[in-house]
């Protein structure tokens, strides 16, 4: 027998459930989802302006295996992107149908908020300036790893090269950031001169590209791989005005890493920017996704200043346009994300969407889908039943305990593997006796 006196906590118990009952609503209502959402979740606040950089248009078109998007798609792509409130966008321009897309960008008035990625070398600059970019972003190796691609070259020819392109960018008026490749295998010793180098000639922004994913995020781990460690380097031993991360997913940890050095930046600089790729895509395993490290700032920070509501809609057109697989199971955009079939789960959602639902479906504009299938329970089906006839349904109605019985039979004596589509269910469920009404047409 337990004999500790939960007498105050069932008094707090019932408050905390009066004031969710009170700010939760079968309809979304975004007021009352903030006011739920400050409620339920604490904030940290971050005294830091995190940007984000997406580089969906030149690092997720570098992902192997996937179609390359016509002009007309990228310039699409790059208006979503603005839409959802990215700040910066990355591109790349070396095809003529890069180009024709970069022009239509410009066309869209995407022209400020637009960078050319280049090589450390002029004639990329040049081709930045012909197209008439105002942002630049110089990508170079800063490990020796990867210096070994040019073993005939001393550092300081390496460094000089850099430097001189850094150079003639600003000189020709453009806002330079430098990427350094590789630096969570970069020494610091060389790594800081590199960064001082470039931050004399111009740069304003050093990239930390943790290029194969090795980066950690504990603030005690060291350098060379301790990112939050690299941040307060970089500011305490450079002169490099700000500071951006550029994370790989080859281990799972670029929305870690990426967050890792958001906070890690607070109190340190003024701004922070954070490149990102829609939905991931990117070389190999690809890279911390846009719409992660939007919601974890949402989340953890309160940083409200961007707008949700077009990522489902976006991710399946980004999918579509790059012939990519969205997984069923995709943080946030993916078709199950909000997708609930075992009973349990079910029952929660039907007394309490946040049981198992960390945020309304429509704040990312997507839906609830209730799928019947052999884990389904009485709760589901009935959910179900009410949605497509948009009546209540008692818990005793003789028409729904037909319809669980015939659901059953699918199951167990048909020894059926997959859930029961939609078209199918409202079969079902008019053959039990349900009058199913079916949704406007939307053409």
């Amino acid at each position: 027998m337990i004999q500790s006196d939960f007498t105050k906590e069932e008094e707090k118990r019932r408050q905390y459930v009066r004031m969710l009952e009170k700010l939760s609503s079968p309809i979304y209502d975004p007021r009352k989802w903030e006011e739920l959402r400050k409620f339920v979740y604490k904030t940290s606040p971050l005294n830091v302006e995190v940007i984000i950089d997406d580089t969906t248009l030149r690092e997720g078109l570098q992902m192997a295996k996937l179609s390359s998007p016509s002009p007309e798609d990228m310039c699409h792509i790059a208006c979503l992107l603005r839409d959802i409130g990215v700040e910066r966008e990355e591109v790349i321009t070396y095809t003529k149908s890069d180009q024709e897309a970069v022009k239509m960008m410009q066309d869209e008035g995407l022209g400020d908020m637009l960078a050319a990625w280049c090589r450390a070398v002029i004639e990329d600059v040049d081709i930045a300036l012909k197209l008439g970019f105002k942002h630049v972003g110089i990508s170079h190796p800063v490990s020796y790893i990867h210096f070994e691609k040019w073993p005939e070259k001393g550092l300081e020819e390496l460094v000089d090269r850099v430097v001189n392109t850094v150079q003639y960018a600003v000189d020709h008026g453009l806002m330079v950031f430098v990427h350094g490749e590789d630096s969570t295998r970069a020494d610091w010793d060389f790594e800081k001169k590199f960064i001082n180098a470039i931050a004399d000639a111009g740069a304003e922004v050093y990239r930390i590209c943790d290029t194969i994913g090795c980066g950690l995020s504990d603030p005690r781990a060291p350098l060379p791989n301790g990112i939050p460690k690299k941040v307060e380097y970089i500011k305490r031993e450079t002169t490099i005005p700000y500071v951006e991360i550029h994370a790989h997913d080859d281990l799972g940890n670029a929305v870690e890493n990426t967050m890792a050095a958001i906070e890690a930046s607070a109190g340190l600089y003024d701004k922070f920017y954070a490149s990102t790729t829609f939905l991931g895509i990117g070389d190999r395993a690809g890279n911390a996704e846009t719409e992660k490290i939007m919601l974890n700032c949402y989340f953890r920070h309160n940083i409200s200043k961007w707008n949700f509501k077009p990522l489902r809609k976006m991710a399946n057109f980004i999918a579509s346009a790059l012939n990519y697989h969205l997984p069923l199971n995709k943080a946030i955009v993916g078709e199950a994300a909000f997708a609930h079939e075992s009973g349990i789960h079910v029952h929660g959602i039907r007394i309490l969407p946040l049981t198992y639902e960390i945020v309304p479906p429509e704040l990312v504009g997507h839906e609830r889908a209730i799928v019947i299938g052999k884990r389904s329970g009485k709760h589901g089906i009935q959910m179900k039943v009410e949605e497509i006839t948009r009546e209540k349904v008692d818990d005793n109605d003789s028409r729904l305990l037909n319809l669980i019985k015939m659901i059953q039979d699918e199951f167990i004596v048909g020894e059926r593997k997959y859930p029961i589509k939609e078209r199918e269910f409202k079969e079902l469920s008019k053959k039990a006796g349900f009058h199913v009404r079916e949704k406007p047409s939307t053409k």
